[in-house]
């Protein structure tokens, strides 16, 4: 088996947090720009310290993280996350709002229904003057 060397490591965390299939289970469902050093470091099964921006063996690593906050793929895929999420939520709140309605509808129809029957009873009453 080959040794492996900690940056090798950390790229291979590094590709794991891309790909979303992450050994450390708090970095489930991450997105990309949301991986910092940090983070890959902890991946990597090395303390979050591990990797040093004035290292310059990891100055390279460290560059291709920090551009993955930079890259607009990344925001766009952040952005359209968020606007899935919006639409499901405003979507449930459709489906929400249209059974108030109907619910409402069908109680109107009710009360609706139990004033004629009422105003039917009344008129039976002949000693009763409309006013």
């Amino acid at each position: 088996m080959a040794k492996t060397t900690g940056l090798h490591e950390c790229e291979a965390a590094l590709e794991r947090l891309l790909k979303n299939t992450p050994h450390v289970g708090s970095h489930v469902g991450v997105t990309e720009v949301d991986i910092t050093p940090a983070m890959v470091s902890v991946e990597a099964g090395y303390d979050k310290g591990y990797l040093k921006r004035s290292r310059y063996s990891h100055k390279p690593l460290i560059a291709r993280i920090d551009s993955l906050k930079k890259s607009p793929r990344g925001g766009d895929r952040v952005k359209l996350k968020k606007a899935e999420r919006k639409c499901k939520q405003l979507q449930a709140e459709q489906k929400m709002n249209g059974e108030l309605m109907d619910r409402l509808f069908t109680q109107n129809l009710m009360l609706l229904q139990r004033v004629k029957e009422l105003e039917n009873e009344l008129s039976r009453y002949t000693n009763v003057v409309t006013l």
